[in-house]
């Protein structure tokens, strides 16, 4: 993903960041699933997923 404006980047950034530090919190199946697979189980339903994310 490449941004010309700077100030599009940096915002990108902080999204980007926020969305993993809640990824962090939340348990999806077991405790110690790592972050990629996280994101892929979401990706597959999100819908399912989605209320539990948005509870944090």
């Amino acid at each position: 993903n490449k941004t010309i404006d700077k100030r599009a980047a940096e915002n990108l950034n902080i999204i980007r960041k926020w969305c993993i530090s809640i990824l962090k919190m939340i348990e999806i199946f077991r405790p110690k699933l790592s972050m990629k697979k996280k994101r892929f189980v979401i990706s597959m339903n999100p819908a399912e997923f989605l209320e539990q994310v948005l509870a944090f």
